[in-house]
């Protein structure tokens, strides 16, 4: 029977619903037929290396690269970024990001939620933490049926040291973890790639599924002793799993084969170009948000700075243009935002170690699409890159701005386990960059 198997599929945690009662209720809903591909680059993206260069700084300050001119008259980036400065028309470089959390957790956690709820961050994620942006759209969508998730993460979870390695701020939280997105887990660059999440075990077709499925509903008799609501809940999401793990449209997204050499060589023959190809795909598919999870420590340059970047930047900075210019050319980056971020920036600074330590004072976050104002630079930061110098955005501003653009009001209240309203997001939607 294999029975562990049909649970497996999906990471869906089939049977979370049944442990606890899932009661929060929606008071909106999505509006937009907008998108989203949030690229969260945990570790700390050093912003006077990448976005925002200071060529007139003294050298330890001004660092290694040279600064590069983009097609944007005046802006500038270093010469790390020479495919998104052939994009820049289409990018907002927000060059005055800022929040006071130091360290990768909860510097994670605001960036991912908004929430500045931070009593106890440096933990793994836990049931009562605030949701992120993938499960408030799952929350918040309609529960219509649907052959294709509302929300993927993908092509990991992000991680921490613990038991379960669950970093906080990319779960449900107290939404309950039936509004968890769905993890889409493998590495796309690989000639054997099968994404974990969304495939069916060797030999088993549609048909078998269906039947295995029909079988399992039969032995769970225990199950059927639960509350009528509960085992809705948990028969709607063991439906929604077969539905999606069957889904000609969701296993066609993720068939790579179907795309132009050419195009996957421009995205970068490796884990984030192919991934970010993937989000395209499922976007294209009818995904709402995809969330790329880009966890690799060597972001996180506390020294060896130099050398890292000219080894890991590269992969990313191509699949990022390579992503923006490839919606733009299918028409579809004015209806897909597309988020390029980590949850600070680095010091000011090089170290004796020739690295660069965190810092959240004032860091760079690239929007693109979406109704985002391109060939644009919102705010800025001091000479020395230390300190915002102008009209400074936190992460709950971003997030706003999201939701705004996928038509959700920031001021939704969400119930939290005790029935509690609590507003979605503080921060204020930054018009000024929407055209």
């Amino acid at each position: 029977m294999h029975r562990r198997e049909l649970i497996r599929l999906g990471g869906l945690s089939l049977f979370a619903p049944l442990l606890r009662n899932e009661t929060a209720t929606a008071s909106s809903s999505t509006t937009s037929e907008n998108a989203c591909i949030f690229m969260m680059l945990q570790g700390g993206l050093s912003q006077l290396d990448t976005w925002d260069p200071k060529p007139d700084a003294v050298p330890e300050i001004r660092g290694t690269f040279r600064t590069s001119a983009t097609g944007t008259p005046g802006v500038q980036f270093t010469e790390l970024m020479q495919r998104s400065a052939q994009v820049s028309e289409h990018l907002c470089v927000i060059r005055s990001m800022t929040h006071k959390f130091t360290n990768h957790i909860a510097g994670t956690y605001i960036t991912l939620t908004g929430s500045t709820d931070q009593q106890d961050r440096d933990r793994e994620a836990h049931g009562d933490d605030f949701p992120g942006p993938a499960a408030v759209l799952n929350y918040l969508s309609p529960r219509e049926q649907r052959r294709v998730p509302r929300s993927v993460s993908l092509p990991n979870w992000l991680s921490i040291p613990g038991p379960s390695n669950r970093m906080p701020g990319q779960y449900a939280g107290f939404l309950g973890s039936v509004h968890d997105p769905f993890l889409v887990e493998g590495d796309p660059s690989r000639k054997d790639y099968r994404p974990l999440a969304l495939s069916l075990p060797v030999g088993v077709t549609g048909q078998r599924m269906g039947s295995r499925l029909s079988l399992m509903q039969q032995l769970d008799s225990s199950a059927r002793l639960l509350e009528s609501e509960l085992r809705q809940r948990y028969d709607h999401l063991q439906n929604s799993a077969y539905e999606m793990v069957v889904s000609g449209t969701i296993r066609q997204a993720l068939d790579l084969s179907a795309e132009p050499d050419a195009l996957r060589d421009r995205y970068g023959r490796n884990r984030v170009g192919q991934s970010l190809l993937v989000a395209r795909r499922l976007i294209e598919a009818g995904v709402q948000f995809v969330g790329f999870n880009e966890f690799n420590q060597k972001w996180d340059t506390h020294g060896g700075l130099v050398g890292r970047y000219r080894g890991i930047v590269p992969a990313m900075e191509a699949g990022f243009a390579t992503l923006v210019e490839d919606l733009a050319d299918r028409g579809l980056l004015d209806r897909t935002l597309v988020i390029n971020t980590g949850e600070f920036g680095r010091t000011p600074k090089i170290n004796s170690g020739a690295g660069r330590d965190h810092w959240p004072n004032v860091y760079s976050t690239v929007l693109a699409g979406g109704g985002v104002q391109g060939g644009s630079v919102f705010g800025s930061s001091d000479s020395r890159g230390a300190e915002v110098l102008s009209a400074p955005v936190s992460p709950a501003d971003v997030l706003a701005t999201m939701y705004e653009i996928l038509g959700v009001d920031p001021a939704t209240e969400l119930r939290d386990r005790l029935d509690r309203p609590i507003q979605l997001s503080g921060g204020r939607v930054l018009r000024q960059i929407l055209s």
